[in-house]
């Protein structure tokens, strides 16, 4: 991160924000400050501890702050950062270009977006200042920052570019899967497994893990297809009434698909006791 001035000691202390009643993430006072103003990114950390640096972008200056060298940080942010209150903190003002973000994750859930919603909030976000699990809200949309990316590596907090890439992924969708009962899952692997077994408790055992782990909770729909060829290169040779179900590929032989959901629209917080 490339510094602008030489950065500030502080005393840091702690806020909260209760009901309706919100605050900013920071709260600096402009006697104490006199180089900041409304839309400057600042970077925190303590002395010791130069490896968990906050970012955060001054949106009030208050005159109400009474303590000398004195600034405020929302607690739930410092918690995240390892910031601990009634200890100095060194404030320095960053410029927003080296710090800036290559790509962000959000995600929501229990909404549905339009394109025109993802837009008019992407345009919102533009040289804003996101940290890890932000919470986001704008008209009815509420989501939080999850992931960030600068310059290949993965980050705790930047700024959002008109470069940026947002990335909206949602921990409700709804989720259709199917699985193609092909005669080669009745085979048996290397290690003497089916692979059909593989399948269900390899594959879909792993996914609905990874699903508890990230508080997924999507409406699910798992479907078995299967592909059935007959010794027929006409359709003439079958029944009126089930040649609609019957169709010719490319090299002319006849077949008909089958299908089976297993699972529709279920809604599961553990899918492993299922």
């Amino acid at each position: 991160m490339v510094a602008e001035k030489m950065a500030k000691t502080f005393k840091l202390w702690v806020h909260t924000n209760r009901g309706t009643r919100t605050q900013p993430d920071i709260l600096i006072p402009r006697k104490d400050f006199p180089g900041v103003v409304i839309g400057d990114v600042l970077e925190i950390y303590h002395p010791d501890e130069e490896f968990s640096r906050l970012l955060l972008q001054v949106e009030a200056l208050p005159d109400d702050i009474q303590q000398k060298d004195t600034i405020s940080i929302e607690q739930s942010i410092a918690n995240t950062f390892l910031l601990r209150s009634y200890k100095d903190v060194l404030v320095n003002k960053i410029d927003p270009e080296s710090v800036s973000l290559d790509m962000v994750e959000l995600l929501f859930k229990d909404q549905y977006f339009h394109r025109s919603d993802m837009w008019r909030l992407m345009q919102t976000l533009k040289n804003k200042c996101v940290h890890l699990n932000k919470k986001i809200e704008f008209a009815e949309i509420r989501c939080q920052v999850h992931e960030m990316w600068s310059k290949g590596e993965k980050v705790t907090c930047g700024v959002i570019t008109e470069d940026t890439r947002v990335v909206f992924r949602s921990s409700t969708a709804v989720v259709q899967i199917f699985i193609q009962m092909s005669s080669e899952m009745w085979e048996f692997d290397l290690n003497g497994d089916l692979y059909f077994e593989k399948a269900v408790n390899g594959f879909l055992s792993d996914l609905f893990v990874k699903w508890k782990e990230q508080n997924c909770c999507h409406d699910v729909t798992i479907v078995l297809f299967s592909r059935t060829y007959y010794d027929s290169q006409s359709l003439d040779d079958f029944p009126r009434d089930i040649r609609e179900c019957l169709q010719i590929d490319d090299f002319g032989n006849v077949y008909e698909d089958f299908y089976r959901v297993i699972v529709q629209n279920e809604r599961y917080e553990e899918w492993g006791t299922r």
